[in-house]
């Protein structure tokens, strides 16, 4: 039988049963079969030699600006206030356009590839140009146009947002890497009603609504002066998480709201480095887990991260974790690592798709080399992927069973132009900033 690719005689990653040396079979985008001795039942059109790699779901990015990612760098060390406001709101409003969004998009999307993200889950504006890029690149995308009750982009106001969001949806309904989501922006920057609206929206096409909460303490306090309760209570005062929501941040939250969460199925985002970096806080996850929310994780946008490394977002959380709650044994690295693949699938609603490595699900799938010093003595791949390997270790991208990586050089793109036309913009933000 002929198929697309074999991915043949590489340590393959489960999270339900012993890690092993097998190969995949791949066809129509799809995992065909997992298993040893491929080769002698399938003629394979593409065979990956997967010999010293680790084979592991392709990682799901939660919460992301991928159309930022021309201000990496642009302003650090900074309070947030005074970061947002002198730096990067400036730089938004003087450059945010159909354009820009679409470069800036396709270097977003490749450098997540490059960090071995398959599937990334967005806020930002101009959903079409990002959609474009991603399929350029080839990776999976679920993009959340935001809401806001002020103009934004080439808005006016909510409605034609919201409007937007719907005509994109039919757009992309066809679309096996491209899916729209609403994402209002936060209740500090969407007021009741129009927050009551996306998620009217969201019910009424099946879509996932994204939103930033409790992201700083000022929010609290905020919420507490004007709505007389905390974000989550609010929100949950008018049925806003009766749908698939994920929570981006979720940082300062008292115990009834987790229960809130738990009991709406809302996911939460952990986005750590960006939260470090800004000293926004962090959260001791234990009591998470045991109400049973659903972790993901997102690397927040490079202005504020200043990467988007899963492999140092999985090392910081658990590490972190541990020691804030005395325990060397919370989430220990295999526990991390579905974290990052298979709990980012379910708080996307794709769990059925996408996040481990079952026959019948989608082929997003990533190979890391470990015939290097880095990574042996190899013990425990779960333990390496987690405490060790870094990512430039990985070697090889499929989405949806197409190759967009192979030996770290990026297959439908010019890695090149990329950085060239990086840098034609690095010189006229540069010249805006300073003035």
């Amino acid at each position: 039988m002929d198929i697309d690719i074999l991915i043949k005689n590489g340590l393959i990653l489960h999270f339900d049963k012993e890690t092993q040396t097998e190969s995949i079979a791949i066809s129509n985008g799809k995992i065909l079969e997992i298993g040893k001795n491929l080769d002698r039942k399938y003629q394979a059109n593409r065979i990956i030699e997967a010999e010293n790699k680790i084979v592991i779901p392709g990682f799901v990015n939660t919460h992301t600006h991928a159309a930022m990612s021309y201000f990496k760098g642009l302003a650090d060390d900074l309070p947030l206030h005074e970061w947002l406001s002198q730096h990067i709101w400036p730089a938004e409003a003087k450059f945010l356009s159909p354009e820009f969004v679409e470069d800036a998009s396709l270097y977003g999307c490749a450098e997540m590839i490059k960090n071995g993200i398959t599937c990334f889950n967005d806020m930002y504006f101009f959903g079409d140009q990002t959609a474009k890029s991603a399929e350029k690149v080839g990776i999976r995308a679920v993009l959340g146009e935001g809401v806001l009750d002020f103009s934004a982009a080439n808005h006016k106001n909510a409605d034609e947002i919201l409007s937007l969001i719907n005509e994109m949806h039919q757009k992309y309904l066809d679309n096996q890497l491209i899916d729209f989501a609403v994402a209002p922006h936060s209740i500090y920057t969407c007021g009741k009603a129009n927050l009551i609206k996306a998620r009217d929206l969201a019910n009424k096409l099946g879509l996932l609504v994204h939103i930033h909460i409790s992201e700083a303490k000022q929010e609290i306090e905020d919420s507490l002066t004007k709505n007389g309760v905390r974000p989550v209570e609010y929100l949950h005062s008018f049925g806003f998480f009766e749908g698939d929501t994920i929570a981006a941040h979720a940082i300062w939250l008292d115990e009834e709201e987790k229960l809130i969460l738990a009991e709406t199925n809302t996911s939460v985002a952990i986005n750590i480095s960006s939260n470090l970096k800004l000293a926004c806080g962090f959260m001791s996850l234990k009591n998470y887990i045991d109400k049973g929310i659903n972790l993901s994780i997102g690397t927040d946008s490079v202005a504020s991260n200043n990467n988007l490394s899963i492999f140092q977002e999985m090392s910081l959380i658990s590490k972190l974790q541990k020691s804030i709650n005395e325990d060397p044994t919370l989430l220990p690295a295999k526990d991390i690592l579905q974290i990052a693949t298979l709990g980012g699938a379910k708080a996307l609603g794709k769990s059925n798709m996408i996040g481990s490595l079952e026959t019948g699900k989608r082929a997003d799938i990533i190979l890391v080399d470990v015939q290097n010093i880095q990574a042996q003595p190899l013990y425990d791949p779960f333990s390496q992927l987690v405490y060790s390997l870094n990512s430039e270790n990985i070697k090889d991208v499929i989405v949806n069973g197409k190759i967009v990586m192979l030996d770290r050089i990026l297959v439908n793109i010019d890695e090149l132009e990329l950085i060239e036309k990086a840098k034609y913009y690095q010189n006229i933000i540069k010249k805006f900033n300073n003035g």
